[in-house]
């Protein structure tokens, strides 16, 4: 699937979609996801022009509906699989496993979106997510290169996502101008470099570093020594926390970057959206929700999901 480029493009994210069972405060449910998803329509719905470059398998392109019915141009290239989590969430605390995977995304993929784009976007959401290639591509660019770090951090053992170093990290670490992590992410690559959170900025060039901590907020430190925290805002009746990290850093890069905002009021805006979120008021369940039955509880596809979504 291609939807040409009918305007300029300001942001570009790479990653891939997801299939998801969701398994939460006791409910289970089967979702589209991935930051390709939850970022891709956070920009879009803030007013950024947006394209996503995914893989996915070919029984499954008819999910992409749903970002080109948003108004995003999709870039998808063939996979032998899609990509497939299982998730259990009960509040901050999560497990993973991943069944199966998407190909990785290529250099050759991303090289001809980048004249179309001015920020890129990346959301790997394990190490051969997305090829080194691509991501030196990335480095070399002129363009801005926001960075969720959480693929590098993890690998799956026997399908059981635990928390690792990946080789790749160092690379991603070096393309990124601005990075999101959470408080284990960022505890792991502090430990591995020995560094402190300013050195660690400084050794990678990294300007600003978004480091999340669930029901507990956020804080944003940059590389010329500032710091600030942000608490979460107070959801009454939450509904899912699924997503709502990718949500909190395309809202946070939507202000902060697009808009222009000061670092504090684009972190306090990215908060009322992720608690829009974790409330089903942003990207709702409804519209992502696939039928039960078309996965197993292992996480892999029994049939074929149907071939349009309706909005």
């Amino acid at each position: 699937m291609k939807k040409e480029l009918s305007r300029k493009v300001a942001v570009l994210v790479i990653g891939s979609v997801t299939i998801d069972r969701i398994i939460e405060n006791g409910k289970t449910s089967v979702r589209m996801g991935g930051v390709a998803v939850y970022g891709g329509l956070t920009f879009r719905r803030l007013g950024v022009e947006t394209a996503v470059v995914t893989n996915i398998a070919e029984t499954d392109r008819g999910l992409l509906d749903i970002l080109a019915a948003e108004g995003l141009s999709v870039h998808a290239g063939k996979s032998h699989h899609t990509t497939h989590f299982v998730n259990r969430a009960q509040g901050d605390r999560r497990e993973q496993l991943m069944p199966e995977a998407a190909d990785p995304i290529t250099a050759a993929q991303v090289r001809p979106l980048f004249a179309e784009a001015r920020h890129v976007h990346a959301g790997p959401l394990h190490p051969g997510d997305i090829e080194p290639q691509a991501m030196a591509l990335l480095a070399e660019s002129k363009r801005l290169v926001s960075l969720d770090v959480q693929g590098y951090l993890r690998r799956a053992e026997e399908g059981r996502i635990v928390p690792d170093l990946s080789a790749g990290l160092e690379g991603a670490l070096r393309a990124a101008h601005i990075i999101k992590a959470d408080e284990g992410e960022l505890t792991l690559m502090l430990d591995h470099y020995r560094l402190s959170l300013p050195g660690f900025l400084q050794r990678f060039r990294i300007d600003e570093a978004v480091i999340t901590r669930g029901s507990r907020g956020a804080s944003v430190w940059t590389r010329t020594g500032e710091g600030y925290h942000f608490g979460a805002e107070a959801v009454r009746r939450p509904v899912s926390t699924v997503g709502a990290g990718d949500v909190f850093f395309a809202a946070y890069l939507a202000a902060h970057v697009y808009r222009e905002l000061d670092i504090d009021l684009a972190a306090t805006f990215a908060a009322g959206v992720a608690a829009k979120q974790v409330s089903g008021k942003h990207i709702t369940p409804a519209l992502l929700n696939l039928p039960s039955e078309s996965v197993g509880a292992d996480g892999r596809k029994r049939s074929a999901p149907p071939s349009s979504r309706r909005r």
